[in-house]
């Protein structure tokens, strides 16, 4: 107990209440407990005071009395950090109230009564949340993200079967995530019929936590763990502030390796993904708007400072090809590193029966292990056929 309210002392308490006796009653209590740095607020923060290090990562107090929709409000705010630990006061003592605040995201309610006793207790929960929540950041799995240069590349079909591969050859725990709310297709793909899928976590931002984000996945037949997109058509979502890279974040904490299929419309949540990514899988086919538009991709990831991207020519025929190596590495400002052959009646098949490319034996799975061999830090055997290999590299 000594060494956890050291602990909770060397985080900073932010007490916000717009009542100034409710702030000296709350003031006196934590004084008593605590003796690291305790800031008062009188008034609920705006939005842009939320960036703050205190409320992003300490121990917040907010009295709910003075005004409950916009405490509750900043309650739900607040929580969606995953470093800090809400706690909400309340001198009514009313049942309903307390259920509200959990439902915001509230981890601790404190009454008047025994409210030294309680705070003490709370700040030792507190204390020992935060340092699970730093030991588990000392080791995060690898994310690996899947960007398709237009619709139809096929990059829902290789982020799938290659999450399946990479659970195979790394013998790791491989979480893979569908990031096209409206229309993704891993669920179909792999033949599932979730129970609950991304939609959850984001119209239910406060709730998001490690606990939450584990019943959200579901497990298919070879061992990964999905978290699928909407069964059904959203026309729009409301995405609350960094739900999704909150999500992707808890996942690394729990998955030697997470697989991200990065689907169009959720803006700048996808772009943190992006930045956050061990590496980016650019999928195009050897067309000229797929070119064109892996190129903008590409181009732009290099402005914003990311090196580690990986360009995947799908359906490659050589003998049918148009162009060489050099001007497709000119086109688009990177040189091919992954070839994966053409075999559509396959794919097709895959599609049609839910039955994972991944699992058989034929070009297109024996690509999809050598680039899963690559992630997981294995030796790569290289298959050459000329210039324009099977396998690029």
């Amino acid at each position: 107990m000594y060494q956890e309210m050291q602990t909770a002392n060397c985080v900073e308490i932010v007490l916000i209440s717009p009542d100034e006796k409710w702030r000296r009653t709350l003031g006196q209590a934590v004084g008593e407990v605590h003796g690291g740095i305790v800031r008062e607020l009188a008034e609920y923060p705006s939005s842009a005071a939320l960036a703050s290090p205190e409320l992003a990562s300490g121990v917040v107090v907010i009295e709910v009395d003075s005004d409950t929709a916009a405490a509750l409000e900043l309650v739900e705010r607040i929580s969606q950090n995953a470093g800090a630990t809400v706690m909400v006061f309340s001198g009514s003592g009313d049942p309903g109230l307390l259920v509200r605040c959990m439902r915001a995201g509230a981890r601790e309610f404190l009454g008047f009564q025994n409210l030294t006793a309680d705070l003490r207790e709370a700040l030792a929960r507190a204390a020992a949340r935060r340092a699970e929540i730093e030991e588990r950041k000392k080791v995060r799995g690898k994310l690996l993200v899947f960007w398709g240069a237009k619709g139809g590349v096929g990059v829902t079909t290789l982020a799938s079967n290659f999450a399946i591969a990479l659970r195979k050859e790394s013998g790791s725990p491989v979480a893979l995530v569908d990031l096209n709310v409206q229309l993704g297709g891993v669920a179909v793909l792999l033949g599932m019929n979730p129970r609950f899928t991304l939609l959850d976590a984001l119209r239910n931002p406060g709730r998001v936590d490690r606990e939450f984000v584990s019943t959200l996945m579901t497990q298919d037949n070879s061992g990964l763990a999905v978290l699928p997109s909407s069964d059904e058509y959203v026309p729009s979502v409301q995405i609350g502030n960094g739900t999704v890279n909150k999500v992707i974040q808890l996942l690394r904490e729990q998955y030697g390796y997470v697989v991200v299929d990065a689907g169009p419309g959720l803006g700048h949540s996808t772009e943190a993904v992006f930045e956050s990514a061990d590496s980016t899988y650019v999928v195009t086919q050897l067309d000229i708007p797929s070119l064109r538009n892996a190129q903008r991709f590409i181009a732009h990831r290099k402005r914003v400072g990311d090196p580690v991207l990986e360009v995947v020519l799908n359906r490659f025929e050589p003998r049918k090809l148009e162009y060489d190596e050099e001007r497709i590495t000119k086109a688009i400002g990177l040189a091919p590193r992954w070839k994966v052959p053409n075999d559509y009646p396959a794919a097709r098949r895959s599609q049609n029966t839910g039955l994972p490319l991944a699992m058989e034996n034929s070009p297109v799975a024996r690509s999809l292990l050598l680039m899963a061999r690559a992630a997981c830090g294995k030796p790569v055997e290289k298959e050459k056929r000329g210039r324009l290999g099977l396998f690029g590299f």
